[in-house]
């Protein structure tokens, strides 16, 4: 079974988006060992001092762990979800975890982003750092369902 783990800041404060991360969280339980790390939030009020803060305490939870790091950055490249599937099932085939970054509010330094092996856009389009949670945690449930060919996605 594959290992993923989730590096995010803060814990969700929106109901529905909560919901939403629980409930695919909890489907995803039975194809991967997902674990979800929460940073605390940085309470400065300058965004890039705001950013640079939490930059910092990701950085220490991505030195405590081994694997295949991927930002999840608006600055990096887009995938089908198809692609995505693959890729990550190659990372489960080799026996790797998968570490996924995702940044607050303000992103993320380019420190975090030199760390990646993969820099990874989930979207054109700019979505508020909770509703990017839930909406990584569906396509990685969308993911393992498509390597497993259960008809979830439809092409």
């Amino acid at each position: 079974m594959q290992k993923v783990t989730l590096l995010c800041v803060g814990p969700i404060r929106t109901k529905w988006i909560a919901e939403g991360c629980a409930h695919f969280s909890g489907r995803l339980g039975h194809a991967i060992r997902m674990e979800v790390v929460e940073v605390p939030a940085s309470r400065q009020t300058d965004p890039l001092k705001q950013q640079a803060e939490e930059s910092v305490r990701l950085l220490e939870a991505i030195d405590k762990r081994e694997g295949d790091i991927w930002v999840l950055d608006e600055r990096g490249k887009a995938m089908t979800s198809p692609a995505f599937a693959s890729s990550l099932g190659a990372l489960s085939d080799a026996g790797r975890t998968a570490i996924f970054v995702l940044g607050g509010a303000y992103g993320l330094t380019d420190a975090v982003r030199k760390r990646t092996n993969r820099l990874l856009k989930l979207s054109d389009m700019t979505f508020p750092h909770e509703l990017c949670r839930l909406i990584f945690l569906e396509q990685l449930y969308r993911a393992t369902e498509i390597n497993k060919g259960s008809g979830y996605h439809h092409a």
